[in-house]
């Protein structure tokens, strides 16, 4: 299951995935330049959501207070 589950982003062009005929079984996964490009995106988002966590929390605590 879980073999199965690593493969999707290999189908959607953003990893290389190499099963290699060995035992015990290898594989071998690389990003791709489109996988690359997608992990940059996310790492730039990550980095927002840490920087803006105070404000975020913020606008949580007044909506759970009712007061937005």
């Amino acid at each position: 299951m879980l073999a199965q589950t690593l493969q999707w982003p290999d189908h959607d062009g953003m990893v290389n995935h190499v099963a290699c005929d060995v035992v015990p079984p290898h594989v071998d996964d690389r990003l791709t330049s489109l996988g690359c490009e997608a992990a940059e995106r996310v790492r730039c988002l990550a980095e927002w959501i840490e920087a803006s966590r105070p404000r975020i929390a913020e606008g949580c605590t007044k909506r759970l207070q009712g007061s937005v």
